[in-house]
């Protein structure tokens, strides 16, 4: 089945009224339950990410290594992703995610039993599998819910909750360190606290299941091809924000500043990409889309060269990376006001899900880059394989624009 792209009629101002008053109760604690629960994971990664970073250091100090360890949860990302409207068809998607959060919840503590790299790679795919099956279907529930002239400001929201809770874990992360139980089990306990907004919001409308038809792999590989460059989006997303939160902090021991250092670096770009989801979201219901998507790939360009010629200016780094992790991690929240607006009724979840395998590509490809690139060209080479993605994702958008790709707003 060849997906029909569908694209949102424009609307005047009474149009948009009417369309407010049916966000009743039940639908806004809808997309407040999705949000509240991904914040949650949200926050327990970013506490997660310097205790998996560090320790990987100290056991086999190989950029190389740790970029293999974070394909690992791209791969797990790519492999899960296509089954998610599968899923969705067959059980209610609530206890699916619910399911998931308490899988996922326990693999932390696991890390901590099983200290070495090889368990590692196993727990860490198990992890990613059940923490993507939720934020995928977390994505569709918000997407099916959120009106038209609200979309970006609702995406808006759910990323700068999305970076708040990564932001806040980073914060939590100065303060527990990498050692001992502590930090493996305060972030078991907050993923687990993603469960209480389904317990607390009963009454919340319930994400739309998936029909079997609509399911079918070939539906959302057949949507990704339509619309390359919001796909792009989520690749550029998912390379950045894998490669930021585990290279940053070890890019910037290895100019020569302390681990304490590091993860107050990561603090500081997390922090930017709280304060820029809103006002991005705010803007994608502003003003041209495809337009604003170009301008955050230019950054992603040159943000990285950027602070390659920071040297080792911790001052002057940590503010180009609060600039640069807050503008190109915007491109999520970019792409799926832009997927929303494409994609209605049954197709949403396969293109949500299109976009999630698009995120697990980039993922995929650009760490073991990045951190090879760091091992050979210490520690510059991060930046530069970063550049180099910002650049082809450049591209791709730039073509896209004179190539007609869907009509969007």
């Amino acid at each position: 089945m060849k997906p029909a792209v569908m694209t949102a009629t424009k609307m005047d101002m009474s149009q948009k009224m009417s369309l407010s008053h049916k966000m009743n109760r039940a639908q806004k604690q809808g997309i407040a339950t999705a949000i509240i629960c991904t914040g949650f994971i949200a926050l327990a990664w970013g506490l997660s990410s310097p205790i998996i970073s560090q320790n990987m250091e100290r056991m086999e100090g190989s950029g190389a290594l740790l970029g293999w360890l974070i394909s690992l949860a791209a791969v797990a990302t790519i492999l899960s992703t296509p089954f998610v409207p599968k899923l969705m068809s067959r059980f209610k998607p609530r206890h699916v995610m619910i399911a998931c959060l308490v899988i996922g919840a326990a693999t932390v503590p696991a890390l901590k039993i099983f200290m070495t790299p090889a368990a590692w790679f196993l727990i860490k795919f198990i992890g990613s599998c059940a923490f993507t099956i939720v934020f995928v279907i977390a994505e569709i529930w918000i997407n099916q819910l959120a009106p038209e002239h609200l979309r970006g400001r609702i995406m808006g929201m759910y990323g700068a909750a999305l970076a708040g809770g990564m932001g806040i874990g980073s914060g939590l992360a100065v303060k527990t360190g990498i050692d001992g139980w502590s930090p493996f089990l305060i972030t078991a306990a907050v993923n687990l606290a993603a469960v209480l907004p389904f317990i607390l919001m009963r009454k919340a409308t319930q994400v739309k299941a998936t029909s079997k038809e609509d399911a079918r792999f070939g539906v959302i590989f057949k949507i990704m091809r339509a619309a390359p460059a919001i796909m792009m989006c989520g690749v550029v997303f998912g390379a950045i924000e894998q490669s930021l939160i585990y290279f940053l902090p070890v890019y910037d021991t290895r100019l020569g500043h302390s681990e304490e250092s590091g993860r107050i670096l990561l603090l500081i770009a997390a922090l930017g990409i709280v304060l820029f989801q809103y006002p991005m979201g705010v803007l994608a219901d502003k003003m041209n889309r495809k337009r604003l998507t170009v301008i955050l790939m230019g950054v992603a360009v040159i943000g990285p060269i950027a602070i390659v010629f920071a040297g080792d200016n911790f001052a002057l780094i940590a503010t180009l990376a609060f600039f640069y992790a807050g503008l190109t991690t915007a491109l999520y929240t970019v792409g799926l006001v832009r997927l929303g607006e494409t994609f209605k009724g049954p197709q949403l979840a396969a293109a949500n899900a299109g976009f999630i395998v698009s995120y697990g590509i980039g993922s995929l490809i650009i760490p073991p880059i990045a951190g090879k690139m760091m091992d050979v060209y210490n520690p510059g080479g991060f930046m530069w394989a970063l550049a180099g993605l910002g650049l082809v994702g450049l591209v791709v958008t730039v073509l896209s624009l004179k190539h007609g790709e869907a009509n969007h707003r």
